[in-house]
């Protein structure tokens, strides 16, 4: 099955308020179910499948998770709308646990990462350029994902969560994908552009040859690593973790490389947030 929703629905119900939690944090945890929705052909299955991830368990108990594995393997739903507000409601107990006062690192104060003249000018070129398929990439701890999901918002590009496809790939074919080739082909597969796909190894990887643009995040150094003792404080687990703090100046090279290697025409750069927005030549 692919996409459900060709565009997004209208008439959205206001947002459930959850206690302890920023309005920002619903406000994406919101949008994730609704890409969720959109994405997978069983999304309850996927939900459920996270709550047994070694992450999941090491934040919260059993005594909480199971009263909310039961209502979800109960829920049923109409449409988006449906399924988002009662996922939500049902959720909250663990919503509060797992995202109890998480913050837009991005945006807190004294960060150096990407800025609002750094949006303004890609939605800009985006506009001008007519790109359709939008991949942001940089190092673990850049600002990809609240990059790609605020530039979503701003253009109105499906965002496309990796790390969500990890999990439908392993529901859907009940098994783990091979490598992250695999996964982005079964993605691209599925996805129809215009959309925004963030990943850390996109580009050292050769897989943006499908781009029609790439927005390179690369941050000071000092700035990734803030986000890595965030993530490490927080317990947050992932492939983040196998990437030597050592080794943050290296990929920034290796990236800029293989950058300048697709071709295209750089159309933004700022050298003091380091993001760089390059249009792809295409024959």
């Amino acid at each position: 099955m692919t996409n459900r929703f060709e565009m997004p629905p209208q008439n959205h119900p206001p947002k459930q308020e959850v206690q302890g939690v920023a309005s920002k944090v619903v406000e994406q945890i919101n949008e994730d179910l609704r890409d969720l929705f959109r994405s997978a052909e069983n999304p309850i299955a996927i939900l459920l499948q996270t709550m047994e991830t070694d992450e999941f368990k090491g934040v919260v108990s059993d005594e909480v998770a199971n009263p909310v594995k039961a209502q979800l393997q109960a829920i049923t739903f109409e449409n988006e709308d449906d399924f988002v507000a009662k996922v939500v409601a049902v959720a909250m107990p663990v919503l509060e646990i797992t995202k109890r006062g998480k913050k837009d690192a991005y945006k807190q104060e004294g960060r150096e990462m990407f800025t609002e003249a750094d949006m303004e000018a890609t939605v800009a070129i985006v506009k001008e350029s007519g790109a359709e398929k939008i991949y942001v990439v940089g190092n673990v701890g850049s600002g990809k994902t609240t990059f790609a999901r605020e530039l979503s918002r701003a253009v109105g590009h499906k965002n496309i969560d990796i790390d969500q496809w990890f999990q439908i790939f392993r529901q859907e074919q009940q098994r783990e994908a091979t490598d992250l080739k695999e996964l982005l082909g079964y993605i691209l597969q599925k996805e129809k552009p215009p959309f925004i796909i963030n990943h850390a190894d996109l580009l050292r990887q050769d897989l943006i040859q499908n781009a029609d643009m790439v927005v390179f995040l690369n941050p000071k150094k000092e700035e990734q690593l803030k986000s890595r003792q965030l993530r490490t404080e927080s317990g947050a687990e992932g492939e983040w973790k196998t990437v030597s703090a050592d080794d943050y100046e290296k990929i920034a090279e290796q990236n800029l490389a293989k950058l300048e290697g697709f071709g295209g025409e750089t159309k933004y750069s700022d050298e003091k947030s380091g993001t760089i927005v390059r249009v792809l030549k295409r024959p």
